[in-house]
């Protein structure tokens, strides 16, 4: 038979143990916060990144857009008429009719 000072003794044992894997699942859980947090960060530096060369070369069309006069439009953007171009030889035919 138990006696009381056992069943109290088993009581707080368990309950330490409670608190240990409770103590052990926030931490856990803690870390992977943190690693969700860091991830998400990156993603949004990447998305600023990827909107910073979005204007950039935007900015370059405008720029082009200009040197020849007219709203040209890449083979990408469906221009360039019957002919399969690269966008280095659709840009150089550009250039070219622009002189």
């Amino acid at each position: 038979m138990s006696t009381p000072d056992d069943v109290a003794k088993e009581v707080i044992d368990q309950a330490a143990a409670d608190k240990a894997a409770a103590d052990k699942v926030v931490a856990d859980l803690t870390v992977e916060r943190d690693t969700l947090k860091t991830e998400r960060d990156t993603c949004r530096t990447e998305r600023d990144t990827i909107k910073t060369e979005r204007d950039a070369l935007k900015a370059e069309v405008d720029r082009l857009e200009k040197l020849t006069g007219k709203a040209a439009k890449p083979p990408a953007s469906g221009g360039g008429g019957d002919k399969k171009l690269t966008a280095d030889e659709w840009l150089a035919e550009e250039l070219k009719k622009g002189k």
